[in-house]
């Protein structure tokens, strides 16, 4: 079992620009030897078009609306042979969903944002199915807000939440040809779809601050995780959840609590007992 992703071909979903992360995976599947098969979003054609043109390891390009059927299955009929590899990066909320409490979300803002987001994937994988080499990998992003609150994620970390369920489901109804699908719990990485999420720069600050490795992680790091998980080194591993997050997940209690103000207060260290 090896790195070496030659003959091997993937589907990637959700570039939208040079910082997406689905880019970052594309370029590293493809520096081990893959090529690599995109589907775009129509308002970013302008952008990843320069990314896409004459770039010798992109088998082609077609566009995928992922939230329509037919423009689903047209992009299946159009992506020829079979595939050892599937990446999906697609999340999406209106930004009236992200602008206020979640109280207020519309039922309509909530179903965009789950189907967008989480149910995009159960559409792809049923399209994709006769068309994935059994033994092949699938791939999907979420983040912490699935798990936990994240102030400015509101609807999203639902949204997230309903992924990773998808994610052990789909384990299990595509198993049985060895298809393997897994998530990864990335954390806060500077892209365009961040950029919609109110207080984004705070995080950032608050997970180098926090985290284990006192840094924040790049879309490289996720991409390397990301090429484990969809080569044979990672044959026995799907219905899982992967936190490439610079071990912010980990941590209960963040360091040099004793540090933080609160309104009103001056900074005084804080004990902890023991129950």
């Amino acid at each position: 079992m090896t790195f070496d992703l030659k003959g091997k071909r993937a589907l990637v979903f959700g570039v939208a620009s040079e910082d997406s992360i689905a880019w970052a995976i594309a370029q590293e599947l493809a520096r081990h030897g893959a090529t690599v098969t995109m589907g775009y979003q129509k308002r970013f054609l302008s952008r990843v078009m320069g990314l896409f043109k004459d770039t010798p390891w992109i088998d082609g390009w077609h566009e995928c609306d992922v939230t329509q059927e037919d423009s689903v299955q047209r992009f299946f009929e159009e992506a020829e042979g079979t595939f050892d590899m599937m990446v999906h990066c697609i999340a999406f909320a209106p930004a009236t969903a992200l602008q206020d409490e979640l109280i207020r979300t519309t039922s309509e803002d909530f179903g965009t944002a789950l189907d967008v987001s989480a149910y995009s994937l159960v559409r792809l994988c049923r399209f994709a199915e006769p068309k994935l080499n059994d033994g092949a990998g699938v791939v999907c992003l979420t983040y912490l807000g699935a798990d936990r609150v994240v102030p400015g994620y509101r609807v999203m970390g639902t949204a997230k939440a309903a992924l990773q369920e998808l994610t052990r489901e789909l384990a299990v109804c595509m198993g049985g040809r060895a298809i393997r699908v897994n998530a990864i719990s990335a954390g806060p990485i500077r892209t365009l779809a961040a950029s919609g999420v109110p207080g984004f720069d705070n995080i950032l600050d608050w997970m180098a601050h926090s985290a284990p490795l006192k840094r924040n992680v790049t879309q490289q790091d996720v991409a390397r995780s990301a090429l484990f998980m969809l080569s044979d080194l990672g044959s026995g591993v799907t219905g899982q959840t992967l936190y490439v997050d610079a071990g912010y997940s980990a941590v209960g209690v963040p360091p040099e609590l004793d540090k933080v103000r609160l309104p009103g207060q001056a900074a005084k260290p804080i004990a902890f007992g023991v129950q």
